[in-house]
């Protein structure tokens, strides 16, 4: 039987006290079969030895301690941990207040990150040397990749240099450099490694960044953007940080094209060789106050659909660009805010009659009691807007509303009682027949509410009736200036009932249903912005659950004088044996005339150990055609993955389709994409 020795005592006085003869009271843990000190002065501790310091664990079959030098020598099985590594190797030595020092045959994980092998590796400073080393940000157990080199160092938040080096993947040598560099930090100047890959139009495309530190708090990108098809570019980003809620990021991006390329085919504009684009974030705060500021200015109309080629549809296809300039002043009381607003209409030639709000200013003052001792509150909103445009009807539009609130509750009853007075405003009116003008509106709400609920074994149930009264004034406003959907508000006089059931089970698991019609005393009603005839509102039927991983959502409008569903958004998920899940979205819009909707998108995903998948097919039911395919397979090693995605985009008014392959490698957290064989758009 092996007699074990668990010391806890003053290993740090004996050690130090023999090389400074006074003692340092610091205590060590030693746990060994056998701790003697030989007649040299030295400390050997023998047999499954396991030392603890500070935040150091030190293990091996032998230790010796020698005070002359102060140094920890280790045999056999040894192993060091601290909080920075976990290191094992045959022997070494180790000196613990210096923390410096060198093991062979090494094998373990330094700055919890970086996995590796060497014959040997010394620390010394804060920089670890090691000699025909392997290295890989693989755990041993997935060592598919590593990097082999003859010598070369380490250094968190500095950078790796490797010399003499060979990528290796699953143990198959793919390129050679006889020097590489790798920044182990995120802020260190140098190259970042290239992006090879290709797009809709380009067979081979080639994106060399450079990062550029500037300062402790900014630094930039430089990165050099060739496609074979399209042309030449540079993109220019720069960031600073203010602080932590402080940043500027802007970005120049500049595009010179070869010539007239078959993208351009069809479109109402003549090619153009020279392309940009400008963008800008950043915010500030001060206090109470606080501003925001964001630029987006494409050269052209088809900017992203040429430069985002391979990217989602609200990309490719975006209908406009928003710059803003948004001060805020913000406090208890009252908040103040002057918004610029600059759209950049995509879906025109020219940007000549696009609305402008330049500026927009609101004035908040906050909700407030108007007598302690009664629930009686009132609050205050103005809005007041420079609509500008260089073709087109231009004004100056005052928005104002005076709220006066009433909350009362008698036991499970409570009320909700509301006045608005909406007083609007139009002066200096330009280009248009209408001169100025003024609009007064009177709107009242009362909801009535009563809750009820019961807790059962496995669930609690509550049953919530409501009933709502709307009432807005009648106006002419045929001769008002028409801006957006403020300057035409519809006048109201309904009734509202609704009964929301609600079931909240053990956990996060719950299910809620809602039934509700209404009643206007008009000829007509509004659902959204859209008007319908009639005096029975469309009966609304609502569901939304998520039982046992089972989750859905379905809304539904119903016509009670046409006898038909004139609304209706689904979704749909539900997972098939604990590998696939299916999910399926259906929307639906009767509307008016071409204004209708009906589009169905099903996907299906499923993963099995570290292979994953999902596709999707975007059908528009209503004209009869597949608007978008998509499909992805990624294989996730966790220190590495290669995906495969395949997308079709079918753009109705283009007539074209779209069809992208693309293969991605991702390692060091680095995506490449991979040549491949890549479809042009189609006719």
């Amino acid at each position: 039987m092996i007699k074990k020795i668990s010391n806890i005592l003053t290993f740090i006085y004996i050690c130090v006290s023999l090389a400074f003869a006074q003692p340092v009271n610091i205590p060590v843990s030693i746990e060994a079969e056998k701790i003697e000190k030989d007649t040299d002065g030295k400390l050997i501790a023998e047999g499954n030895v396991i030392v603890h310091y500070k935040d150091y664990v030190l293990s091996a079959d032998r230790i010796i301690y020698d005070p002359d030098d102060e140094n920890i020598y280790l045999e056999g099985n040894i192993r060091i941990k601290t909080k920075s590594f976990d290191l094992e190797g045959d022997k070494g030595w180790w000196n613990v207040e210096t923390e410096e020092g060198e093991i062979f045959n090494i094998k373990g994980i330094v700055y919890k990150k970086y996995y590796l092998k060497a014959k040997s590796l010394r620390k010394k400073g804060d920089r670890f040397y090691f000699k025909k080393g392997e290295f890989s940000l693989c755990p041993f157990d997935r060592y598919d990749w590593y990097l082999k080199s003859s010598s070369g160092s380490i250094k968190e938040n500095d950078k790796l240099i490797a010399y003499n080096l060979t990528f290796r993947f699953c143990k198959v040598p793919v390129f050679y450099t006889p020097l590489f560099y790798y920044p182990t930090g995120s802020r260190e100047t140098g190259f970042l490694i290239p992006i090879i890959g290709q797009d809709t139009y380009n067979d081979v495309t080639l994106k060399l960044p450079f990062y550029l530190v500037t300062g402790r708090s900014s630094d930039m990108t430089f990165t050099f953007d060739y496609r074979n098809n399209q042309g030449l570019g540079l993109d220019v980003e720069f960031r600073y940080k203010f602080s932590k809620n402080e940043m500027f990021k802007g970005n120049i991006f500049y595009f010179k094209e070869k010539g007239e390329g078959f993208w351009w085919e069809g479109r109402d504009i003549s090619p153009l060789e020279n392309r940009w684009w400008i963008h800008g974030k950043s915010r500030f705060r001060w206090n109470d106050f606080k501003v925001f500021f964001n630029l987006e200015i494409p050269s052209d109309p088809y900017f992203y659909e040429d430069f985002y080629n391979t990217s989602t549809l609200y990309k490719r296809y975006r209908s406009y660009t928003k710059s803003q300039l948004l001060a805020i002043y913000d406090n208890r009381d009252y908040s103040v805010e002057i918004n610029f607003d600059y759209l950049y209409d995509l879906s025109k030639p020219t940007n000549e009659e696009t609305l402008q709000r330049l500026p927009e200013m609101r004035f908040y003052l906050k909700k407030r009691n108007i007598w302690s001792k009664l629930p009686l509150y009132f609050d205050f909103l103005s809005v007041n807007t420079n609509f500008y445009r260089e073709k087109g009807d231009t004004g100056i539009r005052s928005d104002n509303l005076f709220n006066i609130s009433f909350y009362t509750n008698f036991k499970k009853v409570s009320n909700i009682f509301e006045t608005h007075q909406r007083t609007t405003v139009y002066i200096n009116t330009k280009d248009t027949k209408h001169g100025n003008a003024i609009r007064n509106l009177f709107h009242i709400r009362n909801i009535t509410r009563m809750v009820e609920y019961r807790k059962y074994s496995s669930f609690t149930h509550s049953i919530i009736p409501q009933i709502s009264f709307n009432y807005i004034s009648k106006v002419k406003q045929d001769d008002l200036p028409y801006f957006d959907r403020e300057d035409r508000i519809f006048s109201a006089k309904d009734i509202d009932i609704s009964i929301f059931n609600i079931l909240n089970f053990k956990g996060s698991d719950f299910f809620r249903w809602e039934i509700s019609a209404g009643y206007t005393f008009l000829d007509s009603y509004y659902v959204g912005d859209k008007v319908y005839k009639g005096n029975i509102k469309p009966g609304k039927n609502s569901l939304y659950f998520n039982i046992n991983g089972i989750r859905g959502e379905n809304t539904i409008f119903y016509d009670f004088d046409k006898s038909q569903i004139t609304r209706s958004i689904s979704s749909f998920s539900m997972p098939i044996k604990g590998l696939f899940t299916y999910s399926v979205a259906h929307s639906f819009d009767k509307g008016i005339d071409q204004d209708s909707l009906h589009q169905v998108n099903n996907t299906i995903s499923f993963s099995i150990k570290n292979i994953s998948f999902k596709g999707s097919i975007l059908s528009n039911l209503k004209d009869g055609y597949i608007q978008q395919k998509r499909a992805n397979i990624v294989l996730n090693r966790k220190c590495w993955s290669l995906s495969f995605t395949y997308i079709e985009d079918y753009k109705k008014t283009t007539g074209k389709t779209y069809q992208t392959y693309y293969l991605t490698l991702n390692i060091f957290d680095i995506r490449y994409n991979l040549p491949f064989l890549a479809s042009k758009p189609q006719q």
